[in-house]
């Protein structure tokens, strides 16, 4: 692009500079009172000047054509990002918002559960909860009240128990 620049002014200054001698030879013609006395080669020349003023004229308007095409397509692909943008942003929104409603019903499930085993005798409710998988179990005991999470981890197995606690103790530090 730099160089299309470099080469439209270059053509530029050599036209214009021909037009300008022309013009000059003609004014002082016209200043010495007589009619100018060109020569056939002069007015090839000038025929030459013009022509060349026209290509560059015409190089020139297609030049701005394809600029324009090309700013046309440049909004366009912007439009388009956006519009992707906006449809990411919204979708993105709703996938928060149904992580927290998930989550809303993780931490109710959760303590509705806790609640249920609370209730239970720790004989009855250790092979149950020993059944579930570690995370779950982790959700229930650490929403239980200490007294009957540690009577029901007294009830299971010492492997269990030993693990359940590890992690209880490691979620509590975090």
């Amino acid at each position: 692009m730099k160089s299309v620049m470099i080469i439209s002014l270059g053509t530029f200054v050599l036209i214009f500079g021909g037009v300008l001698l022309v013009s000059d030879h003609l004014g002082d013609a016209v200043r010495g009172g007589a009619k100018p006395e060109l020569t056939p080669e002069d007015y090839a020349a000038a025929e030459r000047v013009f022509q060349d003023m026209a290509l560059e004229r015409d190089r020139i308007q297609q030049e701005n054509e394809a600029l324009r095409a090309r700013q046309q397509q440049f909004a366009v692909q912007v439009q388009t990002l956006t519009d992707a943008r906006s449809n990411l942003q919204a979708v993105i929104a709703k996938l928060d918002a149904r992580q927290q409603a998930f989550i809303a019903e993780k931490e109710r499930s959760a303590a509705k559960l806790a609640k249920m085993y609370e209730a239970m005798k720790p004989a009855q409710a250790a092979p149950i909860l020993a059944a579930l998988d570690l995370d779950i179990i982790l959700e229930i005991m650490t929403r239980m009240k200490e007294r009957q999470a540690a009577r029901i981890l007294a009830q299971m197995d010492a492997g269990l128990a030993a693990r359940i606690s590890t992690r209880m103790s490691i979620k509590g530090a975090s």
